[in-house]
């Protein structure tokens, strides 16, 4: 049976709330806001979103075994336990607070403009080799995504690695305070989200944000925004540079060294040995859509289309032509989202650092993708694309698909593999 997680009365007193329908102090296994993935035992909180409202999917949930409901109107027909506040957002948020103010563990935030979903699954991965770690799942790091995430969390785990996004100023500072970091990470940071800032400055101003919580920070001191963050920050500064020992990262790249480096810093300044550090680095396994390297009838796949900015698609895209291949390099790119007045610029001279790696083949997928201005078979659809890799690629050759994540390009992929 799975383990209860709270109980219905502290719940409710971290809310301050109180359950209708019910007489007992029940035991709660999860908080779930989406009847998809809600699981007997569950309270269901019913969120309002830009196009759904959670409300509409009460009676679903009830249906599915929810232990009880948090939403904003009684259900008089729902006959499940139910508390009935002002906002289930702010109720969401609450119980995200209660718990943090439970756990004894080390509670680690990281943020930056790429890398975090890596960064924190490589620390976790350093971490687990000293106690047990909990983590974001997958990459809920939003005002949602981050409370529903400490949620899920194993209270008594003796590691907390959680990362913290954005898509606009302002956003960083409540999730640091939710989280209170005992350490803060700062990975690269670059133009990711840059149309709703004034500049990398204000990117990075942003992403500082999270030191001011934090009672200790490790920081990259080959930054160019190292003194920023040094000034932010409000307790112990841990600074590291190149290597702090010999080790061997996981996976091949530049980026991949430097994420490497703040995972082997973190464990050393915890107390963990540079073999234990390499035992964890090496236990590495990379998120979904993250340099996911698949062999298919002799071709090898990259699959690292989950999202890309400027830096990240040139980190991807130089490790790439640096691979040993046997065969020819593909790349398959798809546009850059969110750079507002600044992107069909950087899509240009993206497209020039496509040209100086001299691959053997480039597609690019739809309007964005062709702004890429490379030499290529530009803006392709997604079909037409699985067509000419499927006429064209053998045994030996390696395809590396690349861009944002609203852009979907691993139905390029997927669309392929049934073809070949």
């Amino acid at each position: 049976m799975e383990q209860v997680k709270y109980s219905a009365a502290e719940c409710a007193a971290w809310v301050s709330g109180d359950w209708k329908k019910s007489a007992t102090n029940f035991p709660i296994r999860g908080i779930s806001h989406d009847t998809r993935t809600l699981t007997p035992g569950d309270v269901y909180i019913a969120i309002k979103g830009a196009t759904h409202d959670g409300h509409n999917f009460v009676t679903q949930a009830a249906e599915k075994g929810a232990a009880g409901i948090i939403v904003e109107k009684e259900f008089p027909n729902v006959e499940i336990p139910q508390m009935v506040v002002s906002d289930t957002m702010a109720a969401l948020w609450a119980l995200a607070a209660g718990v943090r103010s439970r756990w004894a563990g080390t509670v680690i935030g990281i943020t930056g403009s790429v890398g975090k979903t890596t960064v924190k699954e490589l620390i976790a991965s350093v971490l687990a080799q000293k106690g047990t770690v909990a983590k974001t799942l997958g990459n809920w790091n939003n005002d949602i995504g981050l409370p529903l995430s400490m949620l899920a969390a194993d209270r008594n785990a003796d590691f907390f690695v959680f990362e913290l996004g954005m898509n606009h100023p302002g956003e960083i500072a409540p999730l640091a305070g939710l989280l209170k970091p005992d350490w803060a990470v700062i990975t690269e940071i670059g133009k990711a989200h840059i149309e709703f800032f004034q500049g990398l400055d204000g990117i990075a101003e942003e992403k500082a944000s999270l030191l001011a919580y934090a009672d200790n920070a490790l920081l990259d001191e080959t930054s160019e925004w190292v003194e920023l963050f040094r000034s932010k920050c409000k307790g112990r500064i841990v600074t590291f540079g190149s290597e702090p020992f010999t080790f061997i990262p996981p996976l091949p790249g530049e980026h991949m060294i430097r994420n490497s480096r703040r995972a082997a810093a973190l464990g050393l300044a915890l107390g963990l040995s540079p073999e234990a550090i390499q035992t964890g680095l090496s236990s590495f396994q990379s998120a979904p859509m993250r340099w996911e390297r698949t062999l298919h009838n002799g071709i090898v796949f990259i699959n690292d289309a989950y999202n890309a900015n400027p830096l990240s698609m040139r980190a991807a895209l130089a490790t790439f032509a640096q691979l040993p291949c046997e065969g020819r390099r593909f790349a398959v790119l798809g546009g850059m989202r969110e750079l507002g007045v600044q992107g069909e610029a950087e899509h240009r001279e993206l497209g020039q650092f496509v040209d100086a790696l001299k691959l053997d083949s480039v597609i690019t997928i739809g309007a964005a993708g062709a702004q890429i201005g490379c030499d290529s078979i530009a803006g392709l659809e997604k079909t037409a694309a699985a067509d000419i890799l499927r006429t064209h690629l053998r045994a030996g050759d390696m395809v590396l698909f690349k861009a944002s994540r609203g852009e979907r390009l691993e139905t390029v992929l997927e669309e392929l593999k049934t073809k070949i």
